[in-house]
């Protein structure tokens, strides 16, 4: 049997099994409120009782206790005459340190953060470059981000009506990659040196008026289940399915409807992939999904967008068709597990037709506050050769190892190893043209950590 065809039935079988046990907790109708809901009063005034507060003081139950009582692993409770934390941070991460806000600043109701990621990612050929692993494609130190944002989040619990918004700027190594290249507009060609640039990846207003939203700007792509800002991720690298399979930010808006606590629906238009306020390509987008949860454990993310791509560069020509399918399932507070699937393809281009797909698979365990594991596998067709490494028509696989370290609530250390391989055609093997050890390997063995500082 086909190689990709056994790995697709593989995973696909375990996505099955996933769905399965998520339609079991699927008791109600999906347009139908879910009991107990805090629901907008219909004269429009503000919910009662509506408070999602938590008790200040929750139990950490790997170490026996409330936090404030447990001062140090000797000290953590015992249950059954067995001691219950030996990884246990016991409360010790402390209080995150935020950049001090002016008044005016907080009454608003903006939130000024941002964060300073750095790290290093190399490989056992002793090559130059880690060939085709986006964002980490560099084999020496580096600065990735030095991020930093200003948000306001609606909230129409207190009020119907409310507005929000977000600006971020970042500098480093990612800069480049996330600026509007798809048109050569808004911030493209910030750039400092061959390796370290700028960018303004998100400018956006939000209108929020009771279960209903507009956003309206600059903004990150909802695809997908990696993201460009390095403290959501788990992992150091990314997945080929990240970089290469989807968008990186749109420009345009997109209205959102909460059905129920069980739907929410989204559309609207936007100017193609990674491009900025000119259009310069005259690209036209449909961009809309639906996000269906299942239950406290099961929930499931579907995103779409298709139109014209635009008239512009070669790479950015004729119609685009994308979606991405993001399954997410946590059975209990300490293991997540998600499978994600994403279809593109780009027709009426002249130089031809192509066609890319993916399935990656996510399993992360907490061990406790501080620690946490997981592991990434993943397969991305190429089968025309224009997506990674052009003219090399393929299969790219991956295996990522890692761990998330959290000494301080403001730091945490990710280290990791991985395995990449390709299995397919080179286009020009007199020229050396292979994937990976400056183009001399079909496969690669890498490893490093990175280190995100939060204020």
């Amino acid at each position: 049997m086909n190689k990709r065809l056994w790995i697709a039935q593989v995973v696909l079988g375990l996505m099955g099994s996933g769905l399965a046990m998520a339609a079991g907790d699927l008791s109600d109708t999906l347009l139908a409120p879910a009991p107990g809901a805090c629901q907008q009063p219909a004269n429009c005034q503000p919910a009662q009782n509506c408070s999602n507060e938590q008790p200040a003081c929750a139990v950490q139950e790997a170490c026996g206790g409330a936090k404030e009582e447990c001062q140090s692993d000797e000290a953590c409770g015992e249950e059954s005459g067995e001691k219950k934390c030996r990884w246990c941070c016991c409360g010790k991460l402390g209080d995150p340190w935020k950049l001090p806000e002016p008044c005016f600043v907080k009454e608003a109701g903006f939130d000024v953060s941002g964060w300073v990621q750095s790290g290093i990612l190399t490989n056992s050929h002793g090559a130059g470059s880690n060939g085709p692993l986006g964002f980490n494609n560099l084999t020496d130190f580096n600065l990735h981000q030095g991020w930093i944002y200003a948000e306001r989040k609606t909230d129409t619990e207190k009020n119907c009506f409310d507005w929000g918004g977000r600006v971020d700027y970042v500098f480093g190594v990612d800069g480049p990659d996330t600026q509007a290249f798809g048109d050569q507009s808004w911030d493209y060609g910030w750039n400092s040196s061959s390796r370290y640039g700028s960018a303004i990846p998100q400018l956006y207003l939000d209108l929020a008026y009771g279960d209903w939203s507009i956003r309206g700007g600059h903004f990150y792509t909802p695809m997908g289940y990696e993201v460009v800002p390095a403290p959501t991720n788990f992992f150091y690298s990314h997945s080929y399915e990240m970089y290469y399979a989807e968008c990186f930010t749109h420009t345009g808006f997109v209205v959102t409807r909460k059905v129920n606590d069980k739907l929410t629906v989204s559309g609207g238009w936007v100017d193609g992939w990674d491009s900025g306020f000119e259009n310069r390509n005259n690209a036209s987008n449909f961009l809309g999904g639906a996000t269906l949860t299942f239950s406290e454990k099961a929930s499931l993310g579907w995103v779409l967008t298709a139109g014209d791509w635009g008239d512009g560069t070669v790479a950015n020509t004729g119609d685009i068709y994308m979606n991405s399918f993001v399954f997410t399932y946590k059975p209990n507070d300490k293991w997540t597990y998600v499978f994600q699937h994403d279809l593109g393809s780009n027709t009426n281009n002249p130089n031809g037709d192509a066609q890319w797909y993916g399935i990656g698979q996510y399993l992360i365990r907490k061990i406790n506050d501080c620690w946490s594991a997981g592991g990434r596998l993943e397969w991305f067709s190429d089968e025309d050769g224009v997506r990674v490494v052009p003219g090399n028509a393929g299969s790219y696989f991956e295996a990522t190892v890692g761990l998330n370290y959290k000494p301080h609530a403001n730091l945490v250390l990710r280290p990791e190893l991985r395995w990449d391989w390709y299995d397919g055609d080179v286009a020009f093997p007199a020229l050396v043209n292979h994937p990976f050890n400056d183009g001399r390997s079909d496969s690669q063995f890498a490893g490093g950590f990175d280190m995100i500082l939060t204020f």
